[in-house]
C-alpha cells in the first residue's frame, strides 16, 4: 500500500504569520514572435507552504540516496502539554539513516490558524540523540519540531549537521510504526532554503 503523507499547500493559507500566502493565477504572456498565451502563474513564500524540507540554506543538494530509506513512526498524540522526551520513546526503533517520524494528530487542526500554531514539540534532547544516531531525516504533522523560539532552534541544528526537518507532514494515522519505506521527493529550485517535497510511504 502506498500512502500519501504529503500536505496541500492551500491558496490563501498563512502558515506562519505574516508570510506571504500561496496565490495563483491565470496570465497571459506572450513568446519573442509576439503571441500571446495563457499560462499560470503561483508565488508563496518558501517557509509558508504545506510539506516541506528545512534545508535552511540556498542550493543544498540532499543526495540521491536519502531520498528513499526506511521509515519509522513514533505515535506521540497523547502528549500535549510538554515536550516530547526521550523517555516517552521506543528507542530501540532508532537506527542509522532511516526516516523518523513523529505523530501528533495536529494535522486535524489544519484550518484552525491559532490552534495549529500552537502545537505539540520535540524537545532538544530527542533531536540531540537523533542527531547522534546518524538518522537521515526528521518529519512531524505540525507547523515545526519545536515550537515558537525553538522551531528555529531545531531547525537549524539539524541543517547544521545536514539532518533535516520535514514540516506539515499528515495522515500518520495511516501508516504503521516501522517496515515502511519513505519516498521524499523536493523539487528542485535554485535560490531557496526550504524545498517543497512530496513525501509517500510504501508498505
Amino acid at each position: 500500500m502506498i500512502v500519501d503523507i504529503t500536505q496541500i499547500t492551500k491558496i490563501g493559507k498563512e502558515y506562519r504569520a505574516g508570510s506571504k500566502p500561496l496565490e495563483v493565477n491565470s496570465v497571459n504572456r506572450y513568446s519573442r514572435s509576439g503571441r500571446e498565451y495563457t499560462t499560470t502563474h503561483f508565488s508563496c513564500d518558501i517557509h509558508n507552504m504545506g510539506t516541506h524540507i528545512d534545508v535552511m540554506g540556498k542550493d543544498i543538494v540532499i543526495e540521491n540516496e536519502r531520498l528513499i530509506g526506511e521509515g519509522i513512526k513514533f505515535d506521540v498524540s497523547n502528549i500535549t502539554d510538554r515536550p516530547i522526551n526521550l523517555n516517552d520513546l521506543d528507542l530501540s526503533l532508532v537506527k542509522e539513516n532511516i526516516y523518523v517520524f513523529f505523530q501528533t494528530n495536529w494535522d486535524k487542526y489544519l484550518d484552525d490558524e491559532e490552534k495549529y500554531a500552537n502545537h505539540p514539540e520535540i524537545s532538544i534532547e530527542v533531536m540531540e540523540y537523533l542527531v547522534n544516531k546518524k538518522v537521515n531525516m526528521i518529519g512531524i504533522d505540525t507547523l515545526g519540531l519545536g515550537l515558537k523560539r525553538n522551531h528555529g532552534v531545531i531547525d537549524d541544528y539539524l541543517a547544521k549537521n545536514k539532518i533535516y526537518g520535514i514540516e506539515n507532514l499528515c495522515n500518520f494515522k495511516n501508516i504503521p510504526t516501522k517496515d515502511f519505506k519513505v519516498y521524499c521527493l523536493p523539487i528542485k529550485v535554485e535560490g531557496i532554503d526550504a524545498q517543497p517535497a512530496r513525501v509517500l510511504v510504501e508498505f
